[in-house]
């Protein structure tokens, strides 16, 4: 409770409070007076908490030590518990309460003539000086230091002594009509105007205050010394103001070291190019935290609820190496954030950062080092052991709310170590109050760039749901602690994730606040309790669920495609099917089982009981698109308080919709990739999972340049064989009579597949050196490839090195002169470059030529990972070839569209296919530009589709047109 209480009284608010009740309690007004009663009671109570704080040895934590600096966490707790304070702390808090009692004859009658008590309350004074006493010991400080002080002394030196001059030189001269100078300035000439001493305060002011100069030369002594002194004193004046400014200067560093006095902030550590975009989009994000609508009780229990779950009213921190902020953050948008110089290794870090009271905290990669990843990993080390070790303080207040630590990794690979350097940081036994996620980076982004690369148009979706703009892809897990949303324990929810997805799907079109919340796939329990599962979009299944179902069956527990709701591929990804097979009629109950039919044989009954009965993993929550996470909330909300019998049914009578097809994608057979960097294995990999026959020529710049990626190959390939590289990977096999080139193979694939890549005349990657922005290099590709119109796509890949986005520009500029054809994908580091790109491409191209910032991209993913707990996982799985993903739809061409319907009729319609519409694409007036509407029809949720302005539609579900490989 005492730190609590120190703190409080050491706020800026609170110090603003009382210092305005102390001066007006001192003026000797009557009006003044009345307000005795007040004073009394706010003073009185104030003067209880601190004497408790200073016979506690906590005052430190109000006022700051000694030495002007913010005592460390060590130093409070050598001088915390109960102790006998100082001797002049005593006298000054006896005084401090004869101050308190001079209230008391207002209020008490027949003691008015002790007026005397009022005197004591200029004690006060010192108690006003005392709140703002880390400021005064700043100056203090500042003027006292050595090579200052001298200053000091000397300009006083020379002041007197010029004074002590003129005087000396206007009373020695003893001029005869000295009296026709008015050195008094009373407007009279007499003898006072003789004196020496008049004479030197005379002098003084001269020096002071230019404009005292004599009006008139009648005497030319007093005129030269005037002069004199006027010209030292300008000279004066300039020094004063020049070293003014550099104790203002030095003032303002003092208080950037220390606390910024936040809490429940979110603190970014490190500052690089995607820094700014990611404060911009967080800032942006707060800003969707006020509700849409008028004014009104509602209107502002949402907003309390917003912010008090939400980004915390926007209070953000920066941290970075340099003294002086990064120029970015002097924008207005920015101002308001804090910065502080430091680094995590600094032992004042915790103090000057105000870590432990902060809600989240965001630790970017440092570019500017030689390996950021080592770096990062250091850095969780030092956070999570300072972090548990100032949370297993039993004198500290524990946060009601675990808070977040989020680290960027640049290598994959390096992952399970960033993992490692915090483990045990989320374990609830170990005193901690901090839960951590790490977030890879260039996987992401190369993901994105091989996604984008496959399927046109899949940018613009991905940017909406990857930006503060529009909608986002959020996750809600039930009973997480340390997240926005804790409920204890999880929700009524059948086993069958088929179930789940169904019975997600009916509550989020029946919200009685009428959001609209799309349910994309659900949260599945692992092995691994820090770790979740991903289901992206589980076959729905609405048994028991209203009085109709999506696709009015009566409630059989059949599917929609005539198989159980729990597929076979389900039961063989558990191991639990084997050689059973699921009677045609056999049907699933609410538990996920299946149910055994009257003409069943008892033996036939117990082997599909057996094989159906298997641990079904737990849901631990879900994922769905909405505007805000309001409406994810509500829904969440809605699993615990609402009975599944309660369910309004959706609407039987769905209008007959036209048939759409699958967008054609970009194929991959040959594929030109300029530039490398280590993530780019990830996005190789990518491109030939989606197109196993897919021939990839990467071109790097020098030699160095690719024997450093092959060992990035070959390093991918080390950690999954050795089982320390999860998820969907495979390996890099060299060609043996083919110098620099590379099968890929899937991880456990038997030696004669690989032998039968071996024995191939095309392997999958080439590398090979060259430069690519040659128009001579690109009409005559090595490895036979030929001219660049030749290929299915040319990747652009960006690095960190200078010039690197000027040879991307030329290239792309070199292409364009040489062919239309190919596809081509680039990556900048300049995020406006990107964006002037995007622009010409967009009115010139039509959307061929496709430009990101690689920085833009980091940004956006760290602003998910600030707001979308484990939003890598489901981006993953939704970029990856390998699952459910986004996939374009267009109307079928011989159908004839014309009439309107709701987004909720159009998903109905999608959902029996299996497919969970995302968005709808709308031809513009002018028939040739679309719209995109992720999760409505229109510009308004209320809009009707127009379906003659149907231009394709966005879904998630399976690449019919690639090869379908289920998961071991």
């Amino acid at each position: 409770m005492f730190p609590w209480v120190a703190r409080f009284l050491g706020r800026v608010e609170v110090r603003l409070v009382l210092s305005v009740a102390i001066i007006i309690s001192l003026l000797p007004f009557d009006w003044a007076a009345a307000y005795d009663p007040l004073f009394l009671g706010l003073f009185g109570l104030e003067f209880i908490a601190r004497a408790l704080l200073i016979f506690r040895g906590e005052d430190l934590y109000t006022h700051g030590n000694k030495t002007g600096v913010t005592p460390t966490e060590a130093e409070i707790q050598e001088r915390r518990g109960w102790q006998v304070p100082r001797p002049l702390t005593l006298a000054l808090l006896f005084f401090d309460l004869l101050a308190l009692m001079s209230f008391l004859p207002s209020l008490i009658s027949g003691i008015e003539d002790t007026r005397w008590l009022r005197l004591f309350r200029l004690s006060r004074m010192l108690l006003l000086i005392s709140y703002w006493a880390p400021l005064v010991r700043d100056v203090w400080a500042v003027l006292s230091r050595r090579e200052r002080l001298r200053q000091v002394v000397l300009m006083g030196f020379i002041v007197l002594a010029l004074s002590f001059a003129g005087a000396v030189v206007i009373d020695q001269l003893n001029v005869a009509d000295q009296n026709v100078v008015d050195f008094t300035g009373d407007d009279e000439i007499d003898s006072r105007d003789e004196g020496f001493w008049i004479h030197l305060w005379w002098a003084f002011r001269q020096i002071q205050d230019p404009g005292n100069m004599l009006p008139s030369p009648g005497e030319p002594a007093s005129v030269l010394v005037s002069v004199a002194l006027t010209i030292v004193g300008l000279f004066m004046v300039s020094f004063l103001i020049g070293l003014g400014t550099d104790v203002v200067r030095e003032l303002m560093e003092l208080s950037r070291l220390r606390p910024p006095e936040l809490k429940g902030h979110t603190i970014i550590v490190n500052i690089d190019l995607s820094t700014q975009q990611l404060l911009h989009e967080l800032l942006r994000y707060s800003q969707k935290l006020v509700p849409e609508g008028r004014l009104s009780l509602h209107w502002l229990e949402e907003l309390l609820r917003n912010t008090r779950r939400g980004i915390r009213s926007a209070r953000y921190l920066v941290v970075g190496r340099s003294p002086d902020p990064p120029d970015f953050l002097r924008q207005p948008e920015l101002a308001r954030i804090v910065y502080r110089q430091g680094h995590v290794d600094d032992e004042t870090f915790l103090v000057r950062t105000d870590v432990a009271d902060a809600q989240r905290m965001v630790l970017l990669a440092d570019l500017g080092v030689e390996d950021p990843d080592a770096e990062t990993i250091q850095a969780l080390l030092t956070v999570t052991e300072s972090l548990r070790e100032a949370d297993s303080d039993p004198n500290r207040q524990r946060p009601t709310r675990k808070r977040l630590l989020i680290a960027e990794i640049l290598d994959e690979s390096n992952v399970p170590a960033a993992r490692a350097a915090i483990n045990g940081v989320d374990s609830e036994d170990d005193g901690s109050a901090t839960r951590a996620f790490v977030v890879p980076s260039e996987r992401l982004i190369a993901l994105f760039i091989a996604c984008i690369t496959r399927r046109p148009g899949a940018g613009r979706l991905l940017e909406e749901l990857l930006t503060s703009h529009g909608h986002e892809l959020y996750t809600l897990f039930f009973s997480l602690p340390g997240l926005g949303y804790v409920r204890e324990g999880n929700p009524d929810l059948p086993e069958d994730p088929g179930a789940i997805m169904g019975e997600l799907i009916r509550r989020a079109r029946s919200l009685p606040s009428g959001r609209r919340v799309v349910p994309v796939g659900i949260l599945l329990e692992t092995s691994d309790d820090e770790e979740a599962r991903v289901h992206i979009n589980p076959e729905p299944s609405f048994v028991g669920l209203g009085a109709s179902t999506l696709d009015n069956g009566g409630g059989r527990g059949v599917s929609l495609t005539g198989v159980p709701t729990v597929s076979e591929v389900e039961l063989l990804e558990q191991g639990a099917l084997g050689s059973v097979e699921p009677h045609e009629d056999t049907a699933l109950d609410r538990s996920g089982r299946f149910a055994q039919d009257e003409d069943e044989s008892p033996s036939a009954a117990s082997s599909l009981t057996s094989a159906a009965t298997v641990q079904v993993p737990r849901c631990l929550g879900f994922v769905a698109i909405a505007d805000t996470f309001d409406g994810v909330r509500e829904l969440a909300e809605d699993l615990y308080d609402r009975p599944r019998e309660a369910i309004p049914s959706d609407p039987a009578g769905a209008p007959s919709l036209p048939n759409f097809v699958q967008s054609e994608i970009t194929p991959l057979r040959r594929v030109l990739v300029c530039g490398f960097r280590s993530g780019t294995v990830s996005m190789v990999e990518a491109l030939i999972q989606a197109e196993p026959e897919a021939k990839l020529l990467i071109m790097v710049a020098s030699e160095e340049a690719r024997a450093a990626a092959w060992d990035d190959f070959d390093a991918h390939t080390r950690l999954v064989e050795r089982g320390l590289l999860g998820g969907e990977h495979g390996r890099f096999v060299p060609r043996r009579k083919r110098p620099w080139a590379l099968e890929w193979v899937e991880n456990g694939a038997p030696v004669e597949k690989v032998i039968e890549r071996e024995a191939s005349d095309e392997p999958h990657i080439r590398i090979v050196t060259g430069d690519w922005s040659s128009s001579r290099r690109l009409t005559k590709l090595p490895e036979g490839f030929g001219h660049v119109e030749t290929v299915d796509a040319v990747i652009l890949i960006s690095s960190e090195h200078s010039g690197s986005d000027a040879r991307t520009a030329k290239t792309l500029m070199k292409i364009e002169t040489l062919t239309q054809k190919p596809r081509i994908v680039a990556e900048v580091l300049d995020v406006e470059l990107a964006r002037r790109l995007r622009r010409r491409t967009a009115a010139n191209k039509g959307g061929r030529i496709r430009v990101y910032s690689i920085q833009e991209l980091r940004a956006f993913f760290m602003f998910q990972s600030v707001v979308v707990p484990a939003f890598d996982l489901v981006y993953a799985e939704l970029m990856g070839p390998w699952g459910q993903s986004f996939v374009q739809l267009r109307p079928d061409p011989g159908a004839k569209l014309e009439g309107t319907c709701t987004f909720e009729e159009l998903a109905n319609c999608l959902s029996m296919r299996d497919q969970v519409l995302c968005g709808v694409e709308l031809r513009g007036d002018n028939g040739q530009s679309t719209t995109l509407h992720v999760a409505s029809g229109g510009e308004h949720h209320g809009d009707r589709i127009d379906l003659a302005r149907v231009a394709g539609v966005w879904v998630i579900a399976r690449d019919h047109a690639q090869p379908i490989r289920e998961r071991a």
